[in-house]
């Protein structure tokens, strides 16, 4: 009798995980026989959960952030960083780096495969298990499986697609890479085929940003009609998510009243920084510090005092705001900020604060934060460090990055606009965008509108370019600048902007950097040596045959 491929014990995902199925803290999978565990609907909730936990896990999540982050003009390896963080920061990747692994992400497709393989069997075998609650776990599953090859696309370019499960501990998958485009269309297909089966809003709170719903399959979709370039569906789909959140937030004002603090800021209800008045730091507290906030889509959420916790961020950015963990962010960013010259940050920018302190990191560290900028200098600043037992979740997607998704796309189609009211019209649209987010972080009252149409409007070049910038400081730190980086470089057809901005970081080696750089195919990551051992079917992407293209140092 066939086997249950091994799957890890299932953790605490802050939702329903408590509800898992006995059997499953009882029996490991990997003795479980098919026919004694698929019979009942609470055997697919309990695999799916499982597939969230993988997903969460410490190992997950720091791929998301070395492949989405490290690479880019953000960010810098601490003192304290081990060899192979190091080297990705310098962008000196071998492919014996243990960090190009991507195993933990086909544990998750592997699980996902198998509760789209099952679960259908499963409705056959119980009759309480609804035609409804089979979609929408099929939803789930397909979601998170085609979230994992959009983020292994954007690492690697080319991988194995797999969509059936390994049911047996003995079989192994030797599949050769499909093509970047290819898996790109499948998972877009995929999600257009499910997502009007997916759930709109769990009877659970928490639920509704730690589980896949319809929003965020939308947001998934908005964000992979980006890469695709198709800039009319991601409008769409951005636009859906959009309506999704006013829908909650009207919903929100009839419950609450004139307690509702949430506001509506260039037609998009967001978190404000400041409430009633009082200091800077609300918004960060909210979305940050206690998570699952409105504004959030989709994030790994983690409870209190679990065995499973979000150790990527004390390890990677540090357990307290004046200590470093392996990263640091790029001088770049802190420099000049109080004289007003710094290119990133303008002095009133609250974002800057709360993203960093004296050469630290401390998006995530900070459990609640504080301050003035009034008179563009920091005052009155508290800050309270995230208690180990109270792990940070890690936000996947939210609003305000759903929203700069549907800027780009404006100015892209701009571009494609030979009316010059049309493409005026476009470019209104996508700097209202920019302004609202932009305005909801910086003191107004001492600043005045730091931001001006006509500085902008002049070209599409300059528009777009302020588009990534306002991404670069809304999602710094959350494992989306260097994917930022590889979008625009395939976009141009070569790497002339990416290696314009992250080449002022490199303080050695830029001109052997700017040479690798130079070939497309060496913004991505090299596969794991140990992987083309196994599959003989891969080979290494071009751009690192040679095992030492740059230095070992």
């Amino acid at each position: 009798m066939k086997k249950i491929k091994a799957i890890a014990s299932i953790a605490a995902l802050g939702l329903t995980l408590s509800s898992c199925n006995d059997f499953l803290s009882l029996v490991p999978l990997n003795d479980i026989v098919l026919e004694n565990f698929w019979t009942e609907k609470a055997d697919v909730e309990s695999v799916l959960l499982g597939t969230y936990a993988q997903l969460e896990s410490s190992d997950a999540i720091t791929k998301m952030s070395i492949w989405g982050e490290m690479r880019s003009d953000n960010i810098v390896g601490a003192s304290s960083a081990n060899n192979d963080i190091l080297q990705i920061t310098k962008d000196n990747i071998l492919e014996t780096n243990s960090n190009v692994s991507w195993k933990v992400f086909y544990d998750v497709i592997n699980r996902a495969n198998t509760v789209i393989y099952y679960a259908p069997i499963v409705a056959d075998k119980d009759p309480n298990y609804s035609p409804d609650e089979l979609k929408a776990n099929v939803a789930e599953a397909t979601a998170l499986r085609a979230l994992c090859y959009f983020y292994l696309i954007r690492a690697y370019k080319d991988v194995p697609y797999v969509t059936r499960p390994s049911k047996d501990d003995d079989e192994e998958f030797i599949v050769a890479a499909s093509k970047f485009d290819d898996i790109l269309d499948n998972i877009i297909s995929d999600l257009e085929s499910v997502k009007d089966d997916a759930v709109n809003k769990y009877a659970k709170e928490e639920a509704n940003t730690s589980r896949i719903t319809k929003c965020a399959i939308n947001a998934m979709l908005a964000d992979m009609y980006l890469w695709k370039g198709d800039w009319d569906k991601c409008i769409s789909y951005a636009e859906a998510v959009l309506d999704r959140k006013i829908y909650e937030w009207e919903e929100l004002k009839r419950k609450e009243g004139s307690d509702c603090v949430i506001e509506l800021i260039k037609d998009m209800p967001l978190i404000p920084e400041t409430v009633a008045g009082g200091d800077l730091g609300n918004a960060y507290n909210d979305i940050f510090g206690k998570g699952n906030s409105f504004e959030s889509i989709f994030e790994l959420a983690f409870m209190r005092n679990q065995s499973v916790s979000n150790s990527f961020v004390e390890d990677y950015y540090g357990s307290n705001s004046n200590q470093s963990g392996s990263l640091q962010p790029n001088d770049e960013l802190m420099n000049n900020v109080a004289a007003g010259t710094n290119p990133v940050f303008t002095k009133y920018d609250a974002r800057y604060v709360e993203n960093i302190n004296s050469q630290h990191i401390t998006k995530y560290v900070n459990d609640n934060i504080s301050f003035n900028l009034s008179t563009g200098t920091m005052t009155n600043r508290s800050a309270s460090i995230r208690p180990s037992q109270n792990p940070a979740n890690w936000i996947i997607y939210r609003l305000t990055d759903v929203m700069l998704m549907k800027a780009e796309a404006e100015v892209m189609k701009a571009k494609d606009q030979a009316d010059v009211a049309v493409q005026d019209s476009l470019f209104k649209e996508a700097f209202k965008i920019v302004v609202g987010i932009n305005n909801r972080s910086t003191n107004r009252v001492a600043s005045g509108d730091t931001l001006k149409y006509t500085n902008y409007s002049s070209s599409i070049r300059t528009m777009e370019e302020l588009v990534l910038l306002e991404r670069r400081r809304e999602l710094m730190f959350e494992g989306k600048r260097w994917f930022d980086l590889v979008r625009v470089a395939r976009r141009d057809g070569d790497t002339k902007r990416l290696v314009a901005w992250i080449i002022p970081k490199h303080t050695e080696n830029q001109s052997a950097i700017r040479i690798k750089l130079a070939d497309m195919d060496a913004i991505y990551f090299p596969y794991l040596k140990d992987e083309l051992k196994v599959n003989t079917l891969l080979k290494q992407n071009p751009a690192y045959e040679e095992d030492e293209y740059i230095s070992k140092n």
